[in-house]
């Protein structure tokens, strides 16, 4: 009997328009706008992370899908020093799944740039809810969630539904984010529901489950056994409707044969999980329906790695697991955790307990359609934790609802709405049960596809200076190559997606946005010049100098997170006298046969986060007051390691460690010389003033020892007329030798 089905708002003070047959029961008049209001100006909070103790839900395997018992993996729980923590309560449902990652894809046909991704969102589709003849239920709204693969009642859902009448034939055992829980299997009931659109359907004889756990706002979960065999559609445009305010949720509806204007098709794979919590062999199971999978491609750098995501509407947020997240080079200074990179921490709840999980950014977020083109999204935020061991990520509500709550709270307050949602709508197709679509609308002024490379930049000299928007390329991704040629001067002053190689053979490249090229590894040639723009620290993969210029007055940070991750020096010049700091699994590298000679304001090295400064054959010269002596030792110690210069951070040289390894002795020395200034560089044994040679001169600064950690004294050598001057050592395979001129 549905004559009872209610179908209650979320936000209160009002109901659904029901249709005949369904009951509407309002809900107590608590102000739509200010609940509204409250939850978005949470939900929007871009690029900052506010202080306070943060929770997300993780209701955990649904319907047999048993998650990892406890999180493994390095990075999924917090360790070091405090981060700031959200306030916010996420809610991501979660279920487990065994599915290998496809092979890397080649480029995309096309690029629909996006823009930035909510962090994360509180807008998620609900169904209203009646179980058997139990009748209208207070508790009647539940969470319409694609990652979960059957239905399971809250605390608080079980409670009413139990005092009903409602009885559980079996226990079945979860295992979720901290442990097992326990939950009961119900015998078969009619399970009745309806969308926004009030229209009822029926799920007959189902086993639900019931359990002692609740999920934020809703419920319970509703998940895949409601929309397996149907089509669903979520109206994500209804939100920015006063009378709406929320997804609009419909089932069965039609699909058209071929795609609409602004409109992508992506495949889903859909995966079916045993059932493995029974405790007995003839207890019944409940609802396990299989779960879609959609092909996503995650950038971090000039890294990229194609996977399959659970898509999940039940997940607030994006998530990758520790796996992906190692591999994508999350861990910039290569210490095995996550917790130095983490921009916040956040509490995860869900079955068996609780953990605290690391919160990152990812460059880049794009869904593979059916047609080869990407729609990406920038600056992702991703929570990294193992739900289960080859589940490599969740792709979240968040995504697919990006833009609509501030749309949706401006036009609430009477403000200017600005640009709608990404997408107007998202259509699924569980008609199959091995092979699902979902359709994504684009709002139609998104739909451009972006310039992708091989690209060609000829600025010559007449023109001067030219913006890529000038030369005809507001934005620019994809994985060709981006040349820079002629005399003149380009400026690189939009996020760009590229991820193949920049080689700059003429004239003057210019950075003029932190996040220009990401994605590129830059070569600068010889004559050739990249520069930056005052007070812009720029993120590259990595710098090589082919004989080109690096102009970089005022600061050089190297570093995987905010600067140039890998500087590479094989000739050439960089000018300006920068400040140096190596941090964060950065890496200068001073290459060439001739060696090259590095001039710097200052130098700082942060071991401890993985910092290098590999000398290779050659020198860097750090002005007065550069650096304290405790440092450069210290410096000098990490990189020596165990004698034979093998450390991988601190000061050291490859060079010499490869001749130590074939038994050629070689070291890294330091000169203060007189003036302040402190020459560190590549020597062998004996080479007192590092001048590249054992001879004659070295006797002037003292007795013939190695270099390593010596400062001059000044001494004056005597030869007299029928002496003798005898030389120890040997320079290479030569032998030493007095040159008189």
């Amino acid at each position: 009997d549905v004559a009872d089905f209610s179908a209650t708002g979320l936000y209160g003070g009002g109901s659904y328009n029901a249709p005949p047959g369904i009951a509407a029961v309002p809900e107590p008049a608590v102000p739509a706008g200010l609940l509204l209001a409250a939850a978005l100006a949470v939900a929007r909070r871009r690029r900052r992370w506010e202080a306070g103790a943060a929770t997300q839900l993780l209701p955990g395997s649904v319907g047999g899908l048993c998650c990892q018992r406890g999180v493994g993996g390095a990075g999924a729980t917090a360790r070091g020093p405090p981060m700031s923590r959200s306030t916010t309560v996420l809610l991501l449902a979660a279920a487990a799944a065994v599915l290998a990652l496809p092979t890397e894809r080649a480029g995309a046909a096309g690029i629909v740039d996006l823009g930035l991704s909510d962090e994360f969102t509180i807008s998620q589709p609900v169904v209203q809810i009646q179980v058997g003849s139990f009748g209208a239920l207070d508790l009647n709204e539940y969470l319409l969630d694609t990652g979960a693969s059957g239905i399971l009642a809250g605390a608080n859902s079980s409670a009413e539904l139990l005092a009903k009448g409602l009885v559980t034939e079996a226990t079945y055992v979860d295992f979720g984010v901290a442990g097992p829980q326990s939950t009961g299997v119900s015998r078969p009931y009619d399970f009745f529901f309806a969308g926004s659109d009030g229209v009822p359907r029926t799920l007959p004889n189902a086993r639900m489950q019931t359990s002692n756990g609740n999920f934020a706002f809703y419920s319970g979960i509703a998940g895949m056994p409601l929309m397996t065999g149907r089509t669903v559609g979520f109206d994500l445009a209804a939100q920015a409707d006063m009378h709406a305010l929320r997804i609009g949720v419909a089932f069965d509806v039609p699909l058209a044969s071929t795609l609409t204007a602004n409109q992508y098709s992506v495949p889903l794979t859909m995966v079916r999980f045993p059932a493995t919590g029974q405790q007995n062999p003839t207890d019944p199971l409940p609802e396990n329906a299989a779960l879609p999978f959609v092909p996503v491609r995650a950038q971090y750098g000039a890294t990229t790695k194609a996977a399959n995501f659970l898509l999940d509407t039940g997940a607030q947020q994006c998530i990758l697991s520790a796996a992906m997240a190692f591999d994508l080079g999350l861990d910039v200074n290569r210490n095995g955790t996550l917790d130095d990179e983490a921009i916040s921490f956040q509490t995860v709840a869900g079955v068996g307990g609780s953990v605290e999980i690391p919160v990152l950014r990812i460059d880049t977020l794009a869904v593979r359609t059916a047609g080869d083109v990407d729609l990406l999204f920038r600056d992702i935020t991703v929570g990294v934790i193992d739900i289960d061991p080859a589940l490599p990520g969740v792709l979240g509500m968040n995504v697919l609802n990006s833009g609509w709550e501030i749309h949706a709270l401006n036009t609430f307050l009477g403000l200017d709405p600005g640009p709608p949602g990404v997408f107007d709508r998202v259509d699924v197709d569980f008609r199959s049960a091995a092979q699902g679509e979902m359709r994504l609308t684009l709002d139609g002024a998104r739909n451009a596809l972006m310039p992708q490379g091989p690209l060609s930049f000829a600025v010559p000299a007449g023109s001067q200076t030219q913006t890529q928007a000038q030369a005809g390329y507001a934005v620019v991704g994809g994985t060709g190559s981006l040349v820079k040629s002629g005399a003149g001067t380009l400026v690189l002053d939009a996020v760009n997606t590229l991820t193949g190689t920049t080689v700059v053979q003429a004239g003057t490249l210019q950075i003029a946005a932190p996040n220009a090229l990401f994605g590129s590894a830059t070569i600068v040639q010889h004559g050739a010049a990249l520069g930056f723009s005052p007070g812009v620290v720029a993120r590259l993969p990595s710098i090589t100098l082919a004989g080109g210029t690096l102009a970089a007055g005022g600061s050089l940070a190297i570093n995987g997170t905010t600067g140039v991750s890998r500087l590479l020096i094989e000739g050439g010049h960089v000018t300006g006298l920068p400040a140096l700091a190596i941090t964060a699994g950065g890496e200068v590298r001073l290459s060439g046969t001739g060696g090259s000679t590095l001039a710097v304001k200052s130098l700082r090295v942060d071991r401890a986060a993985g910092g290098f400064l590999d000398l290779g054959a050659g020198a860097v010269s750090i002005a007065a007051g550069g650096i304290s002596r405790g440092d450069l030792l210290a410096g000098l110690a990490a990189g020596r390691a165990g004698g034979d210069w093998s450390g991988t951070v601190g000061i050291g040289s490859t060079t010499a460690a490869a001749a130590c390894s074939d038994g050629t002795p070689r070291t890294v020395g330091w000169l203060e010389q007189g003036d302040g200034t402190v020459l560190v560089a590549f020597a062998a044994a004996g080479d007192t003033n590092l001048d590249g040679l054992v001879d004659i001169l070295d006797v002037s600064f003292g007795a013939p020892k190695p270099a390593t950690h010596r400062r001059p004294k000044p001494a004056t050598m005597w030869v007299v007329l029928g002496g003798r001057i005898v030389l120890f050592g040997s320079v290479g395979k030569g032998r030493g030798q007095v040159v008189a001129v």
